[in-house]
């Protein structure tokens, strides 16, 4: 088995080069994901210069690590919406979701690209292992608004295949991410616009709106911050740690899996557990392939990771028990208080697109095309929903100390706490762990060598202690999500730094 995601596994990309020279853009994009490629693309559909800069390789951490579900049906239900922003708000961000699809499908058919994309159906259902008289309402009351709002939800006493009460949320999609994204980067370069990879942003100078990478500079005249969990840029250190303080950070698990052709409707289906599990199913010419996934926690606070997969696996087999796995792999969600992303504006010239909630592949195309209104002056009618600085809307309510308990918890927990170990003699070939003793701890790595490499576990975002992640083979910090490389090297931020030397 594989820990490389499908999606990376079976879409290779052409390596683009790094930054070796100063330059000039209109627009620099900085991550290549689905959010930074599909703005780069449509930014230079509207004859605007760009350079789009990824510090590893493009279409690879967060949107290759996807689940790739396409659909408008986010995370906080249809009625929970509806109770804290009213009936316009709700059907606004659906309809955000909506406009995403149909974008994805205009380019597709536009370039021709062979990505396998299909319209299908979403599921929302009960767990199969038991559920309530009270999730049954829910689930009713779901589509009731949904129905009323025009969305065509419609109620079953059993959805295909898995024989339990849901939700069917018609004109959802499927796609393979790395071949669409792949087919958008080739449109990229040329005419005044670059693609670079291994390319990171190490110094912004608003003053000359500029940004340093590989010890050159590139000019601009706006910057869009396309990595998920925003870098600081062009705004004030304390506005960024504002933001950083409403985002909560959840790791995902996934396992993929051949299964016999047509065992399974072609659809997506998510159940109403917490966390939930989700299940997408394609068609391919002699099998059918599903990506399965759930057990998310916040980032950094579970220690036995590789059990997720165990107890994933275990489930899809009662769901589908010839399901052969060969992929495993976990991505990471962004979450925000009220379960809509914060797009648009956070500073002079600089726009932003984060929180996207388990929606990552709809909210990162709204954003691009709502960060090409900001780019070229057009309103945007999602614009006030979205906004970074947005004020409370109809019943939306945030419990800041409830979501925000655990950064002086592990603060001051993990700086006193006993160490995982007080010597590098038990730590095996692969492995990680906290050792060494109080205050001086340190984060121990043994590569497949034997050779021992120590770090600083202190996360360089605001000074939390990072934790070994046995699944993934890295240092994640449990505060505010950022994770690190066995090496130490940045992989996901806030932090914009690597672990230092320990």
């Amino acid at each position: 088995m594989t820990t490389i995601p499908f999606w990376i596994d079976s879409a290779p990309i052409k390596q683009f080069p790094r930054l070796q020279k100063n330059i000039n853009v209109d627009v620099l994009v900085v991550g290549a994901g689905i959010t930074g490629i599909t703005t780069a693309y449509l930014l230079k559909k509207a004859a605007l210069t760009v350079a789009l800069i990824e510090r590893e390789r493009v279409a690879s951490l967060d949107t290759g690590h996807t689940t790739a579900h396409l659909t408008f049906v986010t995370d906080v239900g249809l009625h929970e919406l509806v109770g804290n922003f009213g009936d316009d708000h709700a059907q606004a961000a659906w309809d955000a979701g909506t406009a995403a699809i149909d974008e994805i499908e205009r380019i597709v058919q536009e370039e021709e690209i062979q990505c396998e994309f299909t319209r299908a159906p979403g599921y929302l259902h009960v767990c199969a292992d038991g559920f309530s008289d009270k999730e049954i309402s829910s689930l009713k009351k779901e589509a009731r608004v949904g129905a009323k709002l025009g969305l065509g939800a419609i109620y079953l006493e059993r959805v295909p295949y898995l024989t339990v009460p849901g939700v069917r949320f018609p004109n959802q999609a499927k796609f393979h991410p790395r071949k669409y994204l792949r087919a958008l980067l080739m449109n990229l370069s040329g005419n005044g616009s670059h693609v670079f990879e291994k390319s990171a942003v190490t110094e912004f100078d608003a003053e000359k709106r500029r940004a340093k990478v590989n010890d050159h500079w590139i000019g601009f005249d706006r910057v869009v911050m396309a990595t998920n969990n925003p870098l600081v840029g062009l705004a004030s250190v304390t506005s960024a740690t504002l933001l950083q303080t409403k985002l909560s950070l959840y790791t995902s698990y996934v396992i993929g899996a051949r299964v016999p052709s047509e065992t399974i409707p072609e659809a997506m289906f998510w159940d109403t557990g917490d966390p939930y599990n989700y299940l997408r199913v394609d068609r391919h010419r002699d099998f059918d392939y599903v990506v399965y996934g759930g057990e998310d926690h916040k980032t950094g606070q579970k220690r036995e990771t590789q059990k997720a997969y165990a107890r994933l696996l275990g489930r899809l087999k009662k769901i589908i028990p010839d399901a052969q796995v060969n992929h495993r792999w976990a991505g990471q969600i962004i979450s925000t208080p009220d379960g809509l992303p914060y797009i648009g504006e956070n500073a002079e010239h600089q726009f932003i697109a984060t929180g996207f909630c388990g929606n990552g592949i709809t909210f990162g195309t709204i954003s691009a095309m709502m960060a090409l209104d900001w780019a070229t002056g057009r309103k945007n009618p999602w614009a006030d929903l979205f906004a970074v600085d947005r004020k409370k809307i109809k019943g939306a309510t945030w419990n800041y100390l409830r979501e925000n308990k655990d950064y002086p918890y592990y603060l001051i927990k993990d700086r006193i706490a006993r160490p995982e170990s007080d010597s590098v003699r038990k730590l095996k070939p692969g492995e990680g762990m906290i050792i060494g003793s109080r205050p001086k701890k340190t984060a121990a790595f043994r590569d497949r060598n034997g050779k021992l490499h120590k770090l600083s576990p202190v996360c360089p975002h605001l000074g939390c202690h990072v934790r070994w992640n046995s699944a993934e083979s890295t240092w994640d910090c449990p505060c505010h999500g950022s994770r690190f490389r066995p090496n130490g090297d940045v992989i996901a931020g806030p932090a914009e730094e690597a672990l230092s030397a320990g």
